[in-house]
């Protein structure tokens, strides 16, 4: 049987991505989401229209789309099993690196955006990706992200929109079946990350006309599949994304006037305030 290919559908119609953890259409717009970026982050935002996705296996935790230690070892025993299993001994060696070949094409081939949940600031967040409290954040809702981004057809289908899970990857145990998925391993983070609570947007690292490339320019066919590549932006309508822009603790006054004459120079709904949070040290 031939290999459907990957299609778009129709990009001119809208698609709402799946949504995990947040079961109802009331709890998707409750929960808020904040996302903190550098003003050069942020200015390519405005000005491509686009949001930055990375390649999980680009991303700092080494442990973004592996298997918890013991799940990993179980998979491998059911890997020699199964090669146990063919009488053809040339098929064994490739049989008996399925698991690790799984987790190195969710790592190469799945791409994620993050956004923090919660309505109130977070310092450490500020430090780590609002530029020490000198950038912007900007608030949204999960069912904000499930519907603004530009992402069509079957890329819409295997892309979603779910909290990260955290746990000890050296403890942690479930049936072997329950991470078989990509998806599965792609909503996996260390415990040592969870004062973050994350809220991920995954999808597949594979281009389409909804994606451009890191200069902004439109990503042309063929679309090629790079497992080295870092990452790509994905189209967005930001006046339906963006519901409010936060000024960082540690920013100048005159700040403040700047992000308000950007967002209307962008054309954006969003309102435009300042942290609550104290300067930062």
């Amino acid at each position: 049987m031939p290999i459907r290919m990957i299609t778009e559908g129709d990009p001119s119609k809208r698609y709402a991505l799946q949504v995990r953890d947040f079961t109802t259409a009331e709890e998707q717009r409750q929960a808020i989401v904040i996302r903190y970026l550098t003003l050069e982050k942020f200015l390519s935002l405005l000005e491509f229209g686009a949001m930055w996705f990375s390649r999980l296996g680009a991303l700092q935790d080494k442990y973004e789309g592996t298997l918890p230690n013991r799940v990993r070892d179980l998979s491998k025993a059911r890997d020699r099993k199964i090669a146990e299993m063919f009488p053809e001994p040339l098929l064994r060696p490739a049989i008996l690196k399925m698991t690790d070949q799984a987790i190195e094409e969710c790592r190469s081939f799945t791409a994620v955006n993050c956004w923090f949940l919660g309505q109130n600031e977070k310092e450490e967040m500020w430090q780590n990706y609002g530029e020490q409290g000198r950038g912007v954040a900007i608030r949204s809702t999960v069912w904000r992200l499930s519907t603004s981004f530009q992402i069509t057809g079957d890329y819409a289908d295997s892309t979603q929109v779910g909290r990260a899970h955290y746990i000890d990857f050296d403890t942690h145990e479930m049936p072997v079946e329950d991470y078989e998925t990509v998806n599965a391993k792609a909503f996996l983070k260390h415990k040592d990350f969870s004062v973050e609570e994350e809220v991920r947007i995954m999808t597949n690292n594979f281009l389409h006309s909804g994606c451009l490339n890191p200069d902004g320019s439109q990503a042309t066919k063929p679309y090629p599949v790079d497992p080295n590549r870092k990452g790509f932006y994905v189209k967005c309508r930001l006046t339906e994304l963006v519901e409010a822009v936060i000024v960082g603790p540690n920013v100048q006054p005159h700040f403040h006037t700047l992000i308000k004459k950007l967002i209307v120079r962008y054309c954006l709904c969003a309102t435009v305030e300042k942290s609550r949070l104290a300067p930062l040290s």
